[in-house]
């Protein structure tokens, strides 16, 4: 049996409906949850969501790390950006993978749906290849930014996976737009008439709208400060 963290920062929302999908659909693994300052309190909507698709359980709770003393884990997922950032040490080395989910703490309902369909279909699978060793899925550290960019009826799409995280493309955008940008001559700029960033970390898109090239685009990508750091 593997024993798997799901951590996050409130540990009312996400990592709850993380904790709950994987003991529920992910045979041989018993998935735990804490958060890095929780809140004591399950998010009311995340705890119906759950129940609608009759995978809570009366047990789930927001809790510390600490509570989970005694548990040796053999994977540790930070679904949060403050967690992935303070994620702590434990006392024997754990392989640890992020994946980053919009909060929809704050939010209607249907955003509570949407969260919990994107970590049904985005880590669940992440974490069963992980254990049955699917090269193509290995940890976040093994698996370099990939920059894929297509020609479109629009303009140009460039799909981002691997070790990329959202805000990294949308400083990239924001830089562009800023003209603080030097990777983009002055004429593929004037070209690009909007630019739309959609995803999650580890598989973030980016739309450009306008007369451009892919390859003024591929050329840019190898020049940009953000992405080749």
């Amino acid at each position: 049996m593997k024993n798997v963290l799901i951590l996050c920062t409130g540990n009312s929302c996400r990592s709850i409906i993380a904790e709950a999908l994987i003991n529920k659909y992910l045979d041989g693994i018993n998935a735990y949850s804490s958060g890095v300052n929780p809140s004591g309190r399950i998010n009311p909507n995340a705890k119906k969501v759950l129940e609608e698709n009759n995978v809570w359980r009366d047990n789930y709770h927001s809790k510390t790390l600490d509570s989970l003393d005694g548990i040796d884990f053999d994977l540790v997922v930070t679904v949060c950006d403050h967690a992935k950032e303070t994620c702590p040490m434990f006392p024997k080395a754990v392989p640890t993978i992020h994946i980053g989910f919009e909060d929809p703490d704050g939010k209607e309902y249907e955003a509570f749906e949407v969260t919990f369909n994107d970590i049904k279909t985005t880590l669940l699978p992440r974490i069963e290849a992980i254990f049955s060793g699917d090269v193509e899925n290995l940890l976040d550290e093994e698996k370099p930014m990939q920059k894929n960019v297509f020609k479109t009826n629009e303009g140009v799409k460039i799909n981002f996976t691997g070790v990329v995280e959202k805000q990294q493309i949308v400083k990239m955008v924001q830089n562009c737009a800023t003209g603080a940008c030097e990777c983009m001559s002055d004429d593929t700029k004037k070209k690009i008439k909007n630019m739309q960033v959609d995803g999650k970390d580890g598989d973030v898109e980016l739309k450009l709208d306008g007369e451009v090239s892919k390859e003024e685009i591929e050329k840019a990508l190898a020049k940009s400060k953000v992405l080749n750091k």
